[in-house]
């Protein structure tokens, strides 16, 4: 199957803006729009920072594991996933197994930014906690195949770009 025709992922840290950009690909490109984060929300029944505090990081990203596997076999489908998704080791081997990567790069003190206009990020506590955060995912971003920088773009010019990378 062409890259065109399978799934596309979009990794990359909170705040990079993989929902919005994620929900205007899917309009350009006519196909269905899967955010991650809320389906974890609906399946569990509670919010995400309840998951992390009530279950720890090990059953949330157990859960985003299933969920993620449970799209596997779905093409034009475009996925907005957790700022973690993609630095955990079995959830990047399935999103690589199933579809195209796309790392939406964003230089983090944009990314802080948008995260505190926005809601509450329960992995983000502080500028030196996030920079942390951020340099120990920044490999796993990396590993992406497919690197859009985001900055400064609306999210259908940066829909427009990506759309145009998976020609």
């Amino acid at each position: 199957m062409s890259p065109r025709h399978r799934a596309v992922f979009l990794v990359g840290f909170m705040g990079s803006g993989k929902t919005t950009i994620g929900r205007a690909l899917a309009r350009l490109l006519g196909w269905d729009f899967v955010d991650l984060d809320e389906r974890i929300v609906e399946t569990e029944g509670r919010g995400i920072a309840a998951i992390l505090r009530d279950a720890g990081e090990p059953f949330f990203r157990d859960l985003e594991g299933r969920l993620l596997a449970s799209l596997a076999g779905r093409a034009r489908i475009v996925v907005a996933c957790g700022g973690g998704t993609y630095a955990h080791p079995p959830s990047r081997a399935l999103i690589d197994a199933m579809g195209a990567a796309i790392w939406l790069q964003i230089p983090l003190h944009l990314a802080l930014a948008r995260c505190e206009a926005g809601p509450v990020r329960p992995l983000l506590s502080g500028a030196e906690q996030a920079e942390a955060l951020y340099r120990r995912r920044l490999p796993s971003y990396s590993a992406a195949p497919v690197h859009v920088p985001v900055e400064g773009l609306t999210p259908e010019e940066a829909a427009e770009r990506i759309a145009a990378r998976l020609e």
